[in-house]
């Protein structure tokens, strides 16, 4: 599991303004478009303001000013939480640049101690990288935009904030969602052909994922619920990941189909199931949640997982019994 870690540089502040000084000869012989207004977003909110600014009457000099919020935890660059505060002003005290790149090293004014190496890198036209030089971070996308651009304010502090965030859930992957339920009425045994089906919708979804078309919670936890109707271990295992990146985006509800995937997963390797989320019909027309491991997880957690007590589940397990388990 990847490191949270507590950025210095992004504990104070909203706005540090920087300065740093570029050889003329190394512009003259690279030419990287460095000036501009380049933005870090997460989904339509801005996140960071990096301005470059050649100074007046001086060649190959930059004023830079760096915006962001007071403070944020990073994991591993790709993810924000507890997005807040207000601002401090740091200084550049060294700065260096190689073919496309320019190296820089920020400092607190009022904490000598605390600062931090970046680097920015142009990757295209309009485009470009912000690193932190540490280990395990991955490289912020930072894109060139008119201005005057301003960090955004109406942070969540509880909600955590990814690089390809969105608001917007993905209308493919609902149609497909709502094409699987179609093929399960409660109650009823399943038609010829929903097995080809499943596989259709499974490979799908595996295009939408692989085209990086899904954002929301939603678009996970529908996707899981798709693959949870697979035949293997693995479609049961990709169902439980699925699930486990809709609750990390705020998808709630999507706590059930991640237990259930589990349990699913361990009976397809011929384990006990922990939550007792299977029901199963056996060969003289009884329901079972066999193999169950009814001693490892108490109800305390179950009711945190989106799953009945045991006695609730023996209850269930007499109406599936009355009325056939859904495949």
């Amino acid at each position: 599991m990847p490191p949270m870690i507590h950025l210095r540089i992004v504990k104070h502040s909203l706005i540090f303004l920087l300065s740093m000084i570029f050889t003329g000869s190394c512009l003259a012989e690279q030419s990287p478009d460095f000036a501009g207004n380049w933005a870090l977003r997460l989904g339509k909110r801005i996140l960071l303001v990096m301005t470059l600014t050649p100074a007046t009457g001086s060649a190959g000099q930059f004023t830079v000013s760096f915006v962001s919020p007071h403070f944020y935890y990073v994991n591993s660059g790709t993810s924000f939480t507890d997005i807040k505060g207000s601002a401090i002003h740091y200084s550049i005290v060294r700065s260096a640049t190689k073919a496309n790149c320019l190296f820089f090293t920020t400092q607190n004014p009022a904490d000598k101690q605390d600062g931090e190496n970046y680097q920015f890198c142009i990757t295209g036209e309009g485009h470009g990288t912000l690193k932190i030089d540490m280990p395990g971070f991955e490289p912020w996308p930072l894109t060139k935009e008119k201005g005057p651009l301003s960090v955004a304010t109406d942070w969540d502090s509880t909600r955590t904030y990814y690089l390809d965030d969105s608001d917007v859930s993905s209308t493919e992957m609902q149609q497909i969602y709502e094409a699987d339920q179609k093929d399960r009425p409660l109650g009823k045994k399943l038609e010829e052909g929903v097995l080809k089906s499943d596989a259709a919708r499974r490979q799908a979804t595996a295009k939408l994922l692989a085209d990086g078309k899904l954002h929301t919670g939603k678009d996970f936890e529908r996707a899981a619920f798709v693959f949870q109707h697979g035949d293997t271990p693995d479609d049961f295992l990709m169902a439980h990941t699925f699930a486990m990146a809709a609750v990390a985006r705020g998808q709630n509800s999507a706590i059930w189909i991640a237990s259930a995937s589990l349990d699913r997963y361990l009976q397809s390797i011929h384990q006990p199931q922990i939550y007792g989320t299977q029901f199963n019909p056996n060969p003289n027309g009884l329901t079972t949640q066999e193999p169950y491991n009814r001693t490892l997880v108490p109800d305390f957690l179950r009711q945190f997982l989106g799953v009945p007590s045991q006695a609730a589940q023996e209850d269930a397990k007499k109406l599936f019994e009355v009325q056939p388990a859904k495949p």
